[in-house]
C-alpha cells in the first residue's frame, strides 16, 4: 500500500471514486423513416386499396383506364379536303356520330368498318383542309342522329397490379452473464438491443423503396424482394440533369395531364431540398410574413397551376433522384409486423429475432413521376 501525502486530492487514490455518467444513452445515428411515414406507415396502403383475402405473399390490385380519346391517321399518304374516307391506326375507338378534330378541321363521323372511317368534312363551322399521313386526330364530341340505333364501341379491359412481399430480419444474441450486469442507461442488454432494431430497419425498407427496381418472387434458394418506386413508374419518367424549378413544375404537369390529381409528395434528398429551396428563395416574387429575428426560408410546398407538391426531405434518398409520389395510390402493406421472438439456444446466451414482412403498392403510375440524373 502507498503512501499519499497531505493533503488528500482528487488526484491522488481514485480507486473508491465514484464515476458521474449518464444514465441514458444518446443515439445520434438517424433512423427516420420520412417518406414511409408520409405515405401511411407500414400499412398504409391496407386502407387506400381496400385488400381482401390478404393473407398471401403476393398481393395484386385492379386498376381500370376510359377509353382512348386521341388517335392517329394511319394513310399512305396525305389526304386531300375532299376526302371523305379516313384510315385510322385504332377503328375500335370510334362511334358512329362521333366529333373528331384533326389540324383545326372538325370531322364528324358517319360510318366505321374496321379501320377505315366515313367522315362528313368540315363540320361546325370549320373549313376542310388536307391532312399528313400519320396527323393527330382528337376526339371532341359526341352528336348522334335522332333516332338512331345504337352501336357497339370498344370497352377497356380491366389490369392487374402486384407486387410481392420481402422478409426483414435482424438477430440479437447477447450471453446470459452479459444479460445481468447492471448498467447505466440500459435495464437490459437483450431488451436495449431488440428496440434498436425496428428504427434501423425502418432505413433499409426506406433505402428499398428507393432502390428496388423490379420485383422477385424468390425460391427455396433465392429470396423475396419487392418491388420499390423505379419498378412502377415509367409514363412520367424525365431527367433531372441540371435541376431548375421549370423541370419540377413539368414533371407535376405531367403527371397532372396523364390524369393525377395531387397532391404529391416530392421525396427529396438534403442537397436536392436545399437546391430547390433556392429557385424559389429567388423568385423576383415572393410573399413572406414579415419577422425582425428570423432569416431564411424553410421551403414545405410548392404551389403550382396544377396542384401542391409537398417537400419531404429524406437523407435515404439518393440526390440523383426525386420520385414524385400521389400519396392517395401508393403505400406499404403489411404482411407481417415487426416481432420479437425468442430462439432456441445451444450455448451459455440469450437469442431473439426481429422479423416482419412488407411490400409496396403502386396503382395508377401515371398519376406520378421520377426525375433521375438529377444533378
Amino acid at each position: 500500500m502507498s503512501v499519499v501525502d497531505s493533503p488528500f486530492t482528487t488526484y491522488g487514490d481514485t480507486t473508491p471514486q465514484k464515476r458521474t455518467i449518464t444514465d441514458v444513452i444518446s443515439l445520434i445515428d438517424p433512423a427516420d423513416a420520412p417518406m414511409v411515414n408520409a405515405i401511411g406507415g407500414l400499412d398504409g396502403a391496407s386502407g387506400k386499396f381496400r385488400f381482401v383475402n390478404d393473407m398471401g405473399t403476393t398481393v395484386e390490385w385492379l386498376e381500370d383506364t376510359h377509353v382512348a380519346i386521341s388517335d392517329t391517321m394511319n394513310e399512305s399518304d396525305s389526304i386531300t379536303s375532299v376526302v371523305t374516307t379516313v384510315t385510322v391506326t385504332d377503328g375500335s375507338l370510334y362511334d358512329v356520330g362521333q366529333v373528331v378534330l384533326i389540324g383545326s378541321e372538325l370531322l364528324w363521323v358517319s360510318s366505321v368498318s374496321t379501320n377505315t372511317v366515313t367522315v362528313t368534312r368540315g363540320v361546325s363551322g370549320t373549313t376542310a383542309a388536307s391532312h399528313a399521313s400519320t396527323s393527330a386526330i382528337t376526339f371532341v364530341g359526341n352528336a348522334r342522329l335522332e333516332g338512331a340505333e345504337s352501336s357497339a364501341i370498344a370497352f377497356t379491359d380491366r389490369t392487374v397490379g402486384s407486387n410481392t412481399t420481402q422478409i426483414f430480419h435482424q438477430e440479437v444474441k447477447v450471453t446470459r452473464s452479459h444479460n445481468q450486469i447492471p448498467q447505466y442507461g440500459i435495464a437490459e442488454e437483450m431488451a436495449y438491443q431488440g428496440d434498436k432494431i425496428v428504427p434501423s430497419q425502418m432505413r433499409l425498407i426506406e433505402r428499398s423503396l428507393i432502390y428496388n427496381a423490379e420485383a422477385a418472387t424468390g425460391s427455396t434458394t433465392t429470396p423475396r424482394i419487392m418491388a420499390g418506386i423505379p419498378a412502377f413508374i415509367t409514363t412520367n419518367k424525365a431527367s433531372g440533369a441540371s435541376l431548375t424549378q421549370a423541370k419540377i413544375e413539368s414533371a407535376i404537369m405531367s403527371a397532372y395531364n396523364n390524369g393525377g390529381g395531387g397532391p404529391w409528395l416530392l421525396i427529396v434528398n438534403p442537397a436536392t431540398a436545399l437546391a430547390i429551396k433556392n429557385f424559389y428563395d429567388a423568385t423576383t416574387v415572393l410573399r413572406v410574413d414579415r419577422t425582425e429575428t428570423t432569416l431564411g426560408m424553410n421551403l414545405t410546398t410548392i404551389h403550382t397551376p396544377f396542384g401542391e407538391g409537398h417537400i419531404v426531405i429524406d437523407r435515404w434518398c439518393p440526390s440523383t433522384l426525386i420520385p414524385i409520389l400521389d400519396a392517395k395510390h401508393c403505400g406499404l402493406k403489411t404482411f407481417y409486423p415487426f416481432t420479437q421472438k425468442a430462439l432456441a439456444i445451444s450455448g451459455d446466451y440469450e437469442k431473439s429475432e426481429v422479423v416482419g414482412e412488407f411490400t409496396f403498392c403502386l396503382r395508377q403510375q401515371k398519376a406520378h413521376a421520377l426525375l433521375t440524373a438529377v444533378s
